[in-house]
């Protein structure tokens, strides 16, 4: 496909999306037309992507030494899936799904690193239990979102298991792009596994009373910081006598940028106080601005669904983020999430906040699997300690198993779904050193195989816990993917020099075009279910609404 061809469909694909979200008819034969540039032939009354029609060689199974925690969690696994207990989720999908042996599903994942656990080890495994296959299709994140859609349209058929944001899950749901599995968890889950989920993850499958999916990734933002910096005598000295306070990891954002200048002002260029993933569509931007917003005390949407987000807070937002900006390392504004993680590993950097991902780098845990080779060796394994973001982490996408309406094995489909989020399989793969999959499950923050993974996971998982209690979801509604870029452009060109007014001025009618492109009243009626989520806004946590997990 030559770069014309393919505006052309972008553009058309986006048309037909845009008419779908609202419920317009669309033109079938919008995917026919141009299937050929997609990678798609037609077969019979439908289409199918040509990579499904080819047969993966056989991996084999990603087992650890069983004497390590994660070789005793793998073993776990396979005794749960075979012996039991008999009532486990686990043991029911394996034994239920033996039935359909020589099935093969279709599952999507992000491209890369999130596609080698059911590539490695949860699907052949499962093949290994069942004798069902799975081809693992690797898309880019906007077209996880985007291609089921117009695989839905064309009736296709091309996909048994998605990948999905929360967010997506209201437009997939009323659209039929995936099925509700309240029947199938009747019949085979154990229904105690729905309570094992810490309370900000538990709803976010849920949507008009049903579930259409099982949360499957914790990405929840935490502050990671040099304990070492933060406990030096000189700099606590320094500290104290310049700010008539001690040094301490910070808890507002005003505190957050005025400790990063002291560290970056005291050591740099050794060290600097912070680094931020700022470069445009990195991602991280939109992240980074939506939860100290709302910790600013902003709204996303007035009773009439006309953005707020020129306001005071936007305002202030802008006041911290531009301050943190300034005491970070060189460079910040065009850093991305990789970048960052380097420059905490080799210890450049005092502070940093991100996704959980950060902590098993840092103990050089994770660089223990050939995958991870991209991330350098840790200079800070024996130094870091963990904290909230001050007042409010942002839970930062996330994914949901979802069941695509049109597959052919929708039983065997939900079989490995329940089988790969039961509390032991889940465990397991949260444990594998190139995961990206992040601990969500009760069960996950209290494991002692976990938690014996290096010296501090306890610690670690308990802080992930607590940031959940305070934590802030992404808004889930359609049009979520517009209103995200909306936001990095505006945060990109106030770093390039925008006046902050001006650009909130501008996001702000981006959202509002948005808004009225999907139809005022259908998002405000998506809106309001939201709301009713834990981790909506500030004043609407898990631990505001006294739900919050305390760990021992």
């Amino acid at each position: 496909m030559d770069d014309r061809q393919k505006r052309d469909f972008d553009a058309a694909l986006s048309a037909e999306v845009d008419a779908f979200l609202r419920g317009e008819p669309t033109r079938r034969d919008f995917v026919k037309q141009f299937g050929q540039m997609a990678g798609m032939i037609a077969i019979g009354e439908g289409l199918v992507p040509l990579f499904a029609q080819q047969a993966l060689a056989q991996a084999a199974v990603d087992l650890a030494d069983p004497s390590t925690p994660l070789g005793q969690a793998q073993a776990a696994v396979i005794k749960a899936s075979t012996e039991g207990p008999a009532d486990g989720s686990a043991y029911r999908a394996a034994q239920a799904a033996k039935k359909y042996k020589g099935a093969t599903l279709n599952m999507t994942y992000e491209a890369g690193l999130q596609a080698l656990d059911p590539r490695n080890f949860s699907g052949p495994v499962w093949e290994q239990l069942t004798g069902i296959k799975s081809n693992v299709i690797e898309l880019s994140h906007p077209d996880q979102y985007s291609k089921p859609i117009a695989e839905h349209i064309a009736n296709s058929g091309a996909y048994d298991i998605l990948d999905i944001e929360p967010a997506w899950t209201p437009s997939m749901a009323d659209g039929g792009v995936i099925q509700p599995l309240d029947d199938y968890i009747a019949r085979y889950m154990n229904r105690a596994d729905l309570d094992d989920y810490h309370p900000l993850y538990k709803a976010l499958p849920t949507y008009k009373g049903k579930i259409w999916g099982f949360f499957d990734d914790g990405d929840m933002f935490a502050l990671y910081y040099r304990k070492d910096i933060f406990e030096d005598p000189k700099l606590k000295d320094a500290y104290q006598n310049k700010f008539n306070k001690p040094l301490a990891v910070p808890t507002t954002w005003e505190d957050y940028a005025q400790v990063a200048q002291f560290i970056t002002d005291q050591m740099a260029p050794s060290v600097y106080g912070a680094a931020h993933f700022r470069k445009a569509g990195s991602p991280g931007n939109q992240f980074d601005f939506l939860q100290q917003y709302r910790a600013n005390g902003g709204v996303f949407f007035d009773d009439n669904m006309k953005a707020q987000l020129n306001s005071p807070a936007g305002l202030k937002t802008f006041e911290n983020m531009l301050a943190a900006n300034k005491a970070s390392i060189p460079g910040n504004n065009d850093l991305d999430a990789v970048s960052v993680w380097v420059a905490w590993l080799q210890g450049k950097v005092a502070m940093i906040y991100s996704w959980p991902p950060t902590g098993r780098m840092s103990a050089n845990y994770s660089q223990s699997a050939k995958a991870i080779n991209f991330v350098p060796q840790s200079m800070v394994a024996d130094k870091v300690g963990y904290a909230l973001v001050p007042r409010n982490p942002e839970h930062a996408t996330g994914y949901n198993k979802a069941l695509a309406a049109g597959s052919s094995n929708a039983e065997a489909a939900y079989l490995f779904m329940q089988w790969a989020t039961s509390p032991p399989v889940s465990l397991a793969r949260c444990m594998l050193p190139y995961s990206l999959r992040d601990p969500y499950r009760l069960s996950h923050f209290k494991s002692p195989l976990y938690q014996s993974l290096w010296p501090t996971a306890k610690e670690y998982l308990s802080n992930l816990s607590n940031s959940a209690n305070k934590g802030l979801l992404d808004m889930i509604l359609p049009g979520w993917q517009d209103y995200a870029l909306s936001i990095d452009r505006m945060c990109t060109s106030v770093w390039a020099g925008t006046d902050p007014k001006a650009a909130l001025q501008t996001a702000a009618a981006e959202w509002d075009a948005t808004t009225n492109r999907l139809g005022v009243e259908k998002q405000k009626a998506f809106f309001a279910e939201y709301k009713k989520l834990p981790g909506s806004s500030a004043d609407h946590t898990v631990e505001a609404l006294g739900m919050a997990v305390k760990l021992d």
